[in-house]
């Protein structure tokens, strides 16, 4: 999420009755109650990088604040507090923004004149509901896993999860495809399963009909080309999946060893899962598309996890309590490791991340057999390797 920090959150829901003025001033003013003293960023958000376009700092606790600048053209930004990884998405035009809430509770904020950033929040509030309710409904299935259930019990569950798995990218896709605002329309696509937009190429191409002239739509549209070059229309090629991962370790390498710390500070080595398959799947907190892309990984882990395959997650987070929640509140129960020093830690350079989620599957010799498996890829991989 380094390079690709487009990838942050997700959002769209309204339709605009009138075009906002896209180009020209800005100016936000926003009273956050309990947010934090220090300095509040501003942030553009590109496919490559999020870049601090202003910056104050709050020293007292009225937590009244006022962000301005020019913006060329409509586009996706968002304000973050310090360094609490806490932040609200915008879909930003020039005019007047005005935003009210409490930094307890950001997903809540009434914000005012910008119909792009509530579309952005309404659907950003709607999908992790339903991805709430999709991890819910994969530890139940893992519990009747434990207990052995028979399958005419579970298949119509799994059916039903799988249905509501679709449901969510539909969702998602319908916001895309309806929206009146470029920058809702490219965000809601950068959370798409990359296979189903190249299957459909009316999906984009419908969205440069509406939004011809977006820099951000442009660069998405650059970027699904290079990978449909590359033949990733139904299955990522391994030069792609490398490209898409953003990491120097290549297929067919063995994967350089390491040892982090767990959850109670003890050494864990990469090597010690020789002789299982290992996902080493690097992800973070923080990284709102590494928190959607979870119940896809708990799914792949509880189906195979009797089959020789475990997961290693290696967390890119700062703060030890945050790593910690979300590995509870997702359900992610397989082993954890991190050194919490965020985009300064031992694996970024010895990987060459530059992006998460990314993750690589390694066989029993610790050998990389694939990488960049997202969405449906994991479980198609290691039902070609392990059934």
């Amino acid at each position: 999420m380094k390079k690709l920090a487009l990838y942050t959150a997700i959002g769209i829901l309204l339709a605009g009755c009138s075009q906002p003025t896209e180009k020209g001033d800005f100016e936000i003013k926003a009273h956050i109650d309990n947010a934090p003293l220090g300095t509040v960023y501003l942030e553009e958000l590109t496919l490559q990088e999020a870049k601090i376009v202003d910056t104050v700092i709050l020293k007292d606790a009225s937590g009244k604040f006022t962000l301005k600048g020019i913006v060329p053209e409509q586009a996706l930004y968002r304000i973050r507090f310090g360094e609490t990884n806490k932040f609200i998405l915008l879909g930003l035009d020039a005019g007047k923004m005005e935003i009210e809430g409490d930094f307890n509770h950001l997903e809540l904020a009434k914000i005012e004149n910008s119909e792009a950033s509530v579309e952005i929040q309404q659907l950003l509030n709607e999908a992790s509901a339903k991805n709430k309710s999709l991890t819910d409904d994969m530890r139940t299935l893992d519990s009747l896993h434990q207990v052995k259930t028979p399958d005419s019990i579970l298949q119509p569950k799994v059916a039903a999860l799988q249905a509501k798995e679709k449901e969510l990218e539909q969702y998602v896709l319908h916001s895309a495809t309806t929206t009146k605002s470029p920058a809702v329309a490219v965000f809601a696509l950068s959370m798409v399963n990359t296979q189903t937009i190249l299957a459909d190429k009316s999906i984009v191409a419908d969205a440069k009909k509406r939004f011809p002239t977006n820099t951000l739509l442009a660069s998405l549209t650059s970027k699904l080309t290079e990978i449909e070059q590359k033949g990733a229309a139904q299955q990522m090629g391994a030069d792609e999946q490398e490209d898409a991962n953003m990491t120097s370790v290549k297929i067919g390498q063995e994967a350089p060893d390491f040892s982090l710390p767990d959850l109670s500070g003890k050494k864990v080595s990469l090597s010690s899962f020789r002789g299982k398959y290992v996902l080493v799947d690097f992800w973070a907190s923080w990284c709102k598309p590494c928190r959607m892309e979870n119940p896809n990984v708990v799914k792949a882990y509880n189906e195979y996890k009797n089959k020789n395959f475990t997961v290693l997650g290696v967390s890119l987070d700062k703060k030890k309590e945050a790593w910690a929640d979300a590995i509870k509140t997702d359900g992610l129960t397989w082993n954890h490791v991190s050194d919490l020093q965020f985009w300064e830690s031992a694996v970024v350079p010895l990987y060459g991340i530059n992006s998460i989620p990314t993750n690589m599957l390694l066989d029993p010799q610790g050998k990389v057999v694939a990488v960049g498996l997202r969405g449906e890829a994991l479980e198609a991989k290691l039902s070609e390797l392990l059934k």
